[in-house]
């Protein structure tokens, strides 16, 4: 089993702040960004756990009982609380919501639909292909992504980049990316110099810069791919040289980042429930949102995903990563 890193929820943690900061107090607080590094996050961890065991059966038996329990009850919840529209609910709970309108609440659920899409495709690639070819397709589709996000732009269809799987994969891939960069001998003079205090400043800087930009035209084609690159040096200095200044370490996995962070995917699923019965957001927000996420995480995603690693040890392959679980 691969070691946990507490540091990856403390950043899980900054994630859902960011959504739900954007959701409850500011749209100015950058929520796109939290989802962006939610998928960041996603294709370091899951790619880190196949290269060790890329064991299919037991891959999709942990990705099942980690994520469809929770949202199944999320989806009955909000039937049992609006109308009911089943081909809402079906694309929430079949993950093709990116590519939906919604009438009941479950808009947000096109960032899971993304993921699953990813979660999909990734481990036969990661199964099939070499890792020196594996790592060739990810440079290719972080290459081209910024490429087909401007043609989309320049065909007037700007308005399916934001949700689009073909143009939010590549937020992934940097991930999978760094993560087999990590593997491979010859990038380590690379991620030496990537994880130095220089680059993680340099990283920090051009988030900073994405944020301040507000052109259409630059945030649906190229701040994907240099939120994507600036992410890299942070997660070099945390988890390549252990080279990030005390402060963010500390900050990261601080016991209430790291709390916060194993809560957020019941945290994201209900961070907007509170809304519906309750005009003042902040109000919603802390009296009905957050019990709903905590009543989520420790009556249904945490004894699901318990459930779930015990399924999967059984078919014979125990050695995942504890993030996965």
């Amino acid at each position: 089993m691969m070691r946990k890193l507490p540091a990856l929820d403390g950043l899980r943690a900054v994630a859902i702040l960011c959504v739900t900061g954007s959701h409850v107090i500011s749209q100015k607080i950058p929520g796109g960004f939290g989802v962006t590094l939610f998928f960041f996050i996603s294709g370091f961890i899951i790619t880190r756990g196949l290269l060790v065991d890329c064991h299919l059966r037991s891959f999709y038996i942990r990705r099942v009982f980690r994520l469809m329990p929770a949202l199944l009850v999320f989806v009955a919840f909000i039937a049992a609380v609006q109308p009911v529209v089943f081909g809402d609910m079906a694309a929430a709970l079949l993950y093709y919501a990116n590519f939906h309108t919604f009438t009941m609440s479950f808009d947000h659920t096109w960032s899971l639909a993304v993921e699953e899409h990813f979660y999909f495709l990734f481990p036969l690639l990661v199964l099939m292909l070499p890792v020196s070819r594996l790592q060739a397709v990810l440079f290719l589709v972080v290459a081209a992504a910024p490429i087909w996000r401007l043609v989309l732009i320049d065909l007037g269809q700007v308005e399916r980049i934001h949700r689009a799987t073909d143009t939010r994969f590549d937020s992934i891939a940097y991930g999978c990316l760094l993560s087999i960069m990590f593997t491979r001998p010859a990038w380590r003079s690379t991620l030496d110099a990537l994880s130095s205090k220089k680059a993680m400043l340099i990283g920090a800087t051009v988030l900073v810069a994405c944020f301040a930009v507000r052109n259409e035209g630059f945030r649906e084609s190229l701040r994907y791919s240099l939120q994507g690159l600036a992410l890299i040096p942070i997660f070099c200095g945390l988890f390549w040289s252990e080279s990030a200044l005390k402060w963010l370490r500390f900050a990261l996995e601080n016991r209430a980042m790291v709390y916060i962070g194993g809560i957020s995917y019941s945290l994201y699923l209900y961070n907007e429930i509170g809304f519906i019965f309750v005009d003042n957001k902040y109000v919603g927000f802390l009296v009905i949102s957050v019990p709903c996420a905590l009543l989520s995480y420790y009556c249904i995603e945490s004894p699901a995903r318990r459930f779930g690693a015990t399924v999967a040890r059984k078919t014979g392959h125990s050695t995942a990563s504890s993030e996965l679980k």
